[in-house]
């Protein structure tokens, strides 16, 4: 009998990098009968300056990766020795003082029986926050954020492209992103850009109840997108990075006085105490 695979729910998530999406993720496909893929596609080959069409792909791509799943029990998926992992940066430190991106992009093999209608979620933060507008005129998006100085803390933590102050699949697919980005030579202003960015489409594309903040995530046991996102999910303990001492507190002042400065999109949902919080909390790890 051929099974019907337009029958089911497709979640599209989307967030700050290092908010928890990939958290998420995993928290996911602790639900029975959900699957959740970690930056699964090549986004670097999605059309640029053709928005629809690029939604057009992504359509695509969670049709063809809901028919492998049903018909073949495998899909793409960043991963970690064939699991979506918690957090994909390892605590390892790198001969730079950066820790180590552990996850690589490949086919794994989900275990766990999925009726036709199973739910479907795939997470990309850069490339989906760039299509946004036109994502969500076809798809059910959720956003995820978090405190912007543990977002910091965490960036200058970890050796990937935001660590240096760009975002290649944002910067790819948003022209007027890529074109500020070229205008900065500061790294930290182009991180404040790069948050600014994020939270700016955020605020302006989704509505509220969509997004969700990191720190509802782990205060809630993961309940707080079990919320959002209408699905049952098992309670799970977190605990809370944002106060971690793999971040740099002494740096972390600098960053706070800047983002206030500054200002920017993040203050929809951080206010100012919030933020001089975080960096007490940070200081008060060490």
């Amino acid at each position: 009998m051929e099974i019907d695979v337009s029958a089911g729910r497709d979640i599209v998530l989307t967030g700050v990098p290092r908010s928890g999406t990939t958290l998420s993720c995993r928290l996911l496909n602790d639900a029975a009968d959900t699957v959740a893929l970690f930056e699964p596609m090549q986004v670097e080959l999605l059309p640029v300056d053709a928005p629809a069409a690029a939604v057009a792909q992504i359509h695509d791509f969670l049709a063809q990766s809901r028919s492998q799943l049903l018909h073949e029990g495998q899909c793409w998926s960043q991963h970690v020795d064939g699991q979506v992992p918690d957090n994909p940066v390892s605590s390892r430190r790198e001969e730079d003082g950066s820790r180590l991106h552990q996850a690589v992009r490949g086919r794994i093999r989900i275990e766990k029986p999925l009726r036709p209608d199973f739910t479907l979620a795939i997470k990309h933060n850069a490339a989906f926050t760039a299509l946004l507008p036109a994502l969500i005129k076809t798809q059910d998006v959720y956003g995820i954020i978090r405190n912007p100085v543990a977002v910091l803390g965490s960036w200058h933590s970890v050796g990937l492209p935001v660590s240096q102050g760009r975002l290649p699949a944002g910067e790819r697919l948003c022209p007027r992103l890529r074109a500020q980005l070229a205008d900065e030579a500061d790294l930290l202003t182009r991180q404040l850009i790069i948050l600014d960015w994020f939270f700016g489409r955020f605020a302006e594309h989704l509505p509220a109840e969509r997004v969700s903040r990191y720190e509802q995530l782990v205060e809630s046991h993961g309940q707080s997108l079990a919320a959002m996102l209408g699905l049952s999910l098992p309670t799970r303990d977190l605990q809370s990075r944002n106060s971690s001492r793999l971040y740099d507190a002494e740096a972390a002042r600098h960053w706070t006085q800047h983002l206030l400065a500054r200002g920017g999109a993040w203050s929809h949902w951080y206010g100012r105490d919030e933020i001089l919080a975080a960096a007490a909390a940070l200081a008060g790890a060490q």
